[in-house]
C-alpha cells in the first residue's frame, strides 16, 4: 500500500516539496518584502484540498481502480485508512513545516503574526490544522460525489465559506480586554473594537457634547470635552491559546468530514 500510494501521489508530493523550497528561498532572499507572497497563505491549503484530497478517492472511483485493489489482499478498511492516514500525515507535516518557516521569518523581521489574518493561519500549529482540514474536505467531497470535477468545486466552495467564517470568528475566541491608554493598544495586539470613554471612565458610543460637530472638528471637540479613545483588544500573549483553539475547531471539522467518507466506502455497494 505504501509503495502504491507513492506511485499514485508522487507528483503531488514532489510539487509540494518544491513549493515549500521556493517559499523558503523567497523568504530568505526577499526578506520583509516576502509579505507580498505570504499574504496568499490563507488560500494555500485550498490547493491541498483540490490536488491532494479531491482526487484521492474520486479518481479511483471514476477509473474503477478501487475494485482491483479490493480484489487483492487489501480490505476496504485498510485501503481507506492507509490512504487517509498516510496522506493526511504527509500534508499535516508539510503544513507544520510551512508554519515553522513563517514563524521564523516573522520573528526575524519583527512581523506580528497574531493580529495579521494572513500570517496567523499560516504560522504555528494552525498551519498544519488548515492543511489537514483542506485535505479531509477534499477527500470527503471526492468520496461522496465520486467525480473529480464536482469534488473540486465543492471543496473550493466549502473551504472559502469556512475560511471566511473563521476569519470573522477568530477575534471572539476569548473575551477581549478593555484598555484605556493614551498610547493606544500594545504593538501586535488584535483590536476587536473601539469606543470613547468620558472623564469618569464610562464607555460611550458617541460623546453627546460633540454630536453636532463635523468631521473636521470632531476629534478636537471630544479631546477638549475630556473624552478618550479606548479599545477592546486581544493581547498578543494569547497567540498560542488562539492557535490551539483554531486548530481544535479545524480538527473537529476534519473528524466530522471523515464520517461520510467511511460510510460511503465501507458500507455502500461498489
Amino acid at each position: 500500500m505504501v509503495w502504491l500510494l507513492w506511485r499514485q501521489h508522487r507528483t503531488q508530493a514532489l510539487a509540494t516539496v518544491g513549493l515549500l523550497v521556493v517559499l523558503g528561498v523567497l523568504m530568505l532572499v526577499q526578506g520583509s518584502a516576502a509579505y507580498v507572497y505570504l499574504g496568499m497563505l490563507p488560500v494555500a491549503p485550498l490547493l491541498v484540498g483540490i490536488f491532494w484530497g479531491a482526487p484521492m478517492l474520486s479518481r479511483e472511483f471514476e477509473r474503477g481502480t478501487h475494485r482491483l485493489a479490493w480484489t487483492q489482499s487489501v480490505s476496504r478498511r485498510r485501503w481507506l485508512l492507509t490512504k487517509l492516514g498516510s496522506l493526511g500525515l504527509a500534508v499535516t507535516v508539510a503544513g507544520l513545516v510551512t508554519g515553522l518557516m513563517v514563524s521564523a521569518w516573522a520573528t526575524r523581521f519583527q512581523q506580528s503574526v497574531f493580529s495579521d489574518d494572513a500570517l496567523f493561519g499560516g504560522s504555528g500549529v494552525a498551519a498544519g490544522a488548515w492543511w489537514l482540514f483542506a485535505f479531509l474536505l477534499g477527500a470527503a467531497a471526492g468520496g461522496v460525489l465520486r467525480r473529480l470535477l464536482p469534488a473540486m468545486a465543492v471543496t473550493i466552495a466549502v473551504f472559502m465559506l469556512v475560511l471566511f467564517g473563521l476569519l470573522q470568528a477568530r477575534q471572539n475566541y476569548a473575551e477581549p480586554l478593555f484598555q484605556q491608554s493614551d498610547k493606544g493598544p500594545e504593538p501586535g495586539a488584535m483590536i476587536t473594537d473601539s469606543t470613547w470613554v468620558d472623564p469618569s471612565g464610562t464607555p460611550v458610543a458617541d460623546p453627546p457634547a460633540c454630536a453636532e460637530a463635523d468631521q473636521i472638528t470632531y476629534t478636537d471637540c471630544v479631546e477638549k470635552a475630556g473624552y478618550r479613545l479606548a479599545f477592546y483588544v486581544q493581547p498578543q500573549d494569547r497567540y498560542w491559546r488562539f492557535q490551539w483553539t483554531e486548530s481544535g475547531i479545524l480538527l473537529l471539522g476534519g473528524v466530522l468530514l471523515a464520517a461520510p467518507v467511511m460510510y460511503r466506502v465501507l458500507r455502500r455497494p461498489v
